[in-house]
């Protein structure tokens, strides 16, 4: 049984996932300003490496979430199938969402801690946002992945179908 929790509707999991992006985005700003930009000196390319890098093994796990997805009983009825799909991939996203904030967290950190001023937002958290947003909504890519593993006993949970209304 799918916890309560994850239960929701395609559009339900777009808001969410455009919410999260937007609400990031936006402290991240406000902390870009307040902290004076980018007039604090620049850090050397090494720091900003070391700064991605994070990011990368963000975009590594968070590619992954899909590949535990467990595959949907055929025998259950058509509706069923389609409502445990949305409440898995919800799930899904949910997870996605807490990975990819792990690399915003440690830029925000190294942000107060540096001597670089705002310069790690703009170096680590820019494509940090860029990977949450890509890795929360809802997008061809990530619900084929998923159908293909919940569909692969023979169930037809129409996850895709789902989001395309």
């Amino acid at each position: 049984m799918i916890p309560a929790e994850y239960d929701s509707s395609p559009k339900e999991i777009r808001s969410f996932a455009a919410l999260q992006v937007v609400i990031t985005a936006v402290f991240l700003i406000a902390l870009f300003l307040i902290l004076g930009g980018v007039s604090a000196p620049r850090p050397p390319w090494w720091a900003m490496l070391a700064l991605l890098v994070p990011v990368a093994i963000a975009a590594w796990f968070a590619e992954r979430v899909w590949t535990r997805t467990p595959s949907l009983d055929p025998e259950t009825d058509e509706e069923e199938q389609r409502r445990r799909a949305v409440a898995i991939f919800a799930g899904q996203t949910v997870r996605r969402l807490a990975i990819c904030q792990v690399p915003v967290i440690l830029t925000i950190l190294v942000t107060f801690v540096a001597p670089w001023g705002a310069w790690p937002l703009v170096v680590a958290a820019v494509p940090a946002v860029a990977l949450l947003a890509w890795e929360t909504t809802p997008t061809l890519h990530s619900t084929s992945l998923t159908e293909v593993l919940l569909d692969a006993d023979g169930a037809q949970s129409g996850l895709v179908e789902a989001f395309k209304r």
